[in-house]
This record gives C-alpha cells, sequence and structure tokens, in this order.
C-alpha cells in the first residue's frame, strides 16, 4: 500500500460501540470499494458485545484494529482514530451507514484535480422503523464553501473525505470536549478560505434511527456551536470582518437550538426568551417565535413533522 500520486493511500476511520448489529454490511461496503490502495482504522471504543471478534474474523491486512479503554465521546474517540491514519486522505464511516461501490475512486478523481481540502456528496436516507428511503443532494456547488455553510451546513459524516495535510498544516483535528457534532467543528474550521469539493449524486446510505446518538444529543448543539465559533474568531479574528452576516446567523441558530431543546424539555418560558433574541434576525424565525407565543404545543407539531423525529 504505497501512497504515490495516481494511487494515493486512502485511510478509512469507523468509529464503533457496541455495532456488532451493523459491521457486517459496512465491511462489506468497503471491501466492495472499485479503489483499492485503503487501509481501515477501525477504533472499539469500548464496546462491550461481540465488536471485536467480528472484526478480527476479517483476513484482511488492510484492516487495522485500536480500541479506547474506557467509553469516550465521538469526539475524543474520532480524533484518536485520525492520528493513527497514514492515508494521504481520510474518510469516515459509521457503522450502521454503507459506501456505494464508487465513492471512494469518484471522490479521490475529483479532489486530486484541484487543491481540496474536504469532499462531500449527496445520501442515501434509509428509515429505519419504515424502511423507506429518500436521496438528499447537496445544497451547493464546489468552490470556496465557508461562508454558505455559515448559514446552513450541509457537510454529512458519511460522504466526507479530508485532505489529511492540510489538518496538520493547520493544526487541527476533532475536538475531545464535542459530544454531538463533532464534524461541524471540525470542517468549518477546516474549510476557512479553503476550496470543497462537492459530489452532486448520492454514493452513501445513512440509517436514520431514532434513538441515533444525534437524537439523543440535541441538548449540546447550541454550546457546541458556540463554542466552535469563537474557535474559528480566536484563531482567524479577521474573519468577524469578513463575514459579519454569517457569523450573526450562526449565532442565532445556536440560540434557535436552545429554543427546540427547551421547547421539548417543556420548558416554555425559557424557549420564549430564546425566542425573543433571534426573532428580528429573519422572517423564519419570527414565524417560529410567533407560532411558539400563540400554541408551543403547535410548533412541537411542526418541528416533529418537520424534522421527522
Amino acid at each position: 500500500m504505497v501512497a504515490n500520486i495516481h494511487k494515493p493511500l486512502v485511510s478509512f476511520v469507523v468509529n464503533c460501540y457496541n455495532g456488532e448489529k451493523y459491521l457486517k454490511n459496512c465491511f462489506s461496503s468497503i471491501l466492495n470499494q472499485t479503489y483499492k490502495n485503503w487501509e481501515l482504522i477501525f477504533w472499539d471504543n469500548a464496546s462491550k458485545d461481540n465488536s471485536k471478534n467480528i472484526f478480527l474474523s476479517y483476513d484482511d491486512s488492510r484492516f487495522k484494529y485500536f480500541s479506547s479503554k474506557t467509553n469516550v465521546n465521538l469526539g475524543q474517540a474520532r480524533e484518536w482514530a485520525v492520528n493513527k491514519c497514514e492515508g494521504d486522505y481520510i474518510a469516515f464511516l459509521d457503522v450502521d451507514d454503507e459506501w456505494i461501490p464508487e465513492k471512494t475512486e469518484i471522490q479521490l478523481r475529483e479532489m486530486l484535480k484541484d487543491n481540496y481540502v474536504l469532499s462531500y456528496g449527496g445520501i442515501i436516507c434509509l428509515d429505519y422503523e419504515t424502511k423507506k428511503t429518500k436521496e438528499r443532494y447537496p445544497k451547493y456547488k464546489s468552490g470556496y464553501l465557508f461562508s454558505e455553510n455559515m448559514f446552513q451546513f450541509d457537510i454529512n459524516m458519511p460522504t466526507s473525505m479530508i485532505k489529511r495535510s492540510s489538518l496538520l498544516e493547520k493544526k487541527i483535528n476533532f475536538d475531545k470536549r464535542i459530544k454531538a457534532s463533532e464534524e461541524y467543528c471540525l470542517y468549518m474550521q477546516l474549510i476557512y478560505k479553503e476550496k470543497v469539493c462537492v459530489i452532486n449524486k448520492p454514493i452513501a446510505k445513512y440509517l436514520v434511527r431514532q434513538n441515533s446518538l444525534t437524537n439523543q444529543s440535541i441538548r449540546y448543539w447550541a454550546d457546541e456551536r458556540i463554542y466552535t465559533l469563537n474557535k474559528i474568531l480566536d484563531k482567524n479574528p479577521e474573519s468577524l470582518l469578513e463575514f459579519p452576516n454569517e457569523f450573526k446567523e450562526a449565532f442565532a441558530r445556536a440560540e434557535y437550538y436552545k429554543l427546540r431543546y427547551n421547547l421539548f424539555q417543556d420548558n416554555i418560558d425559557k424557549a420564549k426568551q430564546n425566542a425573543m433574541k433571534i426573532y428580528k434576525n429573519s422572517f423564519t424565525y419570527f414565524i417560529i417565535a410567533a407560532i411558539l407565543f400563540i400554541s408551543h404545543n403547535f410548533l412541537k407539531f411542526v418541528f416533529k413533522k418537520y424534522y421527522n423525529r
């Protein structure tokens, strides 16, 4: 697995915690990749099931096993896994997701055309309960996309591929303090003043589950977004002058997340306080605030319908 300009080594990172139910499909989608110069960095986050034995049953020198002594948050686990990568590029696959066979080949070909630090593409969402699928396509086209992603973060984890040298140059990695939005924290730092490659077709399948980590961790989104924005500002203070409207909206989104969390915790007074801080920012926030003050139960219904959770 010697990397060269024509066949760079790609590191696949799979973080696992009690994922035995999904590992066969996950590994099959890796082994079925049409691009073959890769290594698999499997990080076992102190699983208590049969995940380790399933992994070790695969006789492939590209499969590399690592583990945590105790269970840690996903930001920490991803950081440790990335530190083990030797590839020129790094791609991420969670145990309950899958890639299409051409995924790596397509992304690598496109990323080598320009100085892209990150690539992502469309995704097929599979509902765990209904088995229905829905295709989601990227909102943006390739280019400098920091501004766009400050307004609406569009980069999904299962299709993302990053250039490892860019992480080293910027001295960044996943943040061990992040529990629920580790990709937002890293990728927003990574793409500042850098080019992003967008693949306008589905290249991965994402399993949507009601008990997924994302659904359990919405309470962290607000504080983690504020933490991320402050990290960007600390390292790049000029960015506030360059993107004032973007930062205004990004901080307002954090307040919106607080509103949603408080609403579903029945902390209605706190939700109303959140709404009052952002209702002037946009027509959407104004409508949300109006519905909240008229009927918080109806707003709950709207959110459940819109987010399907």
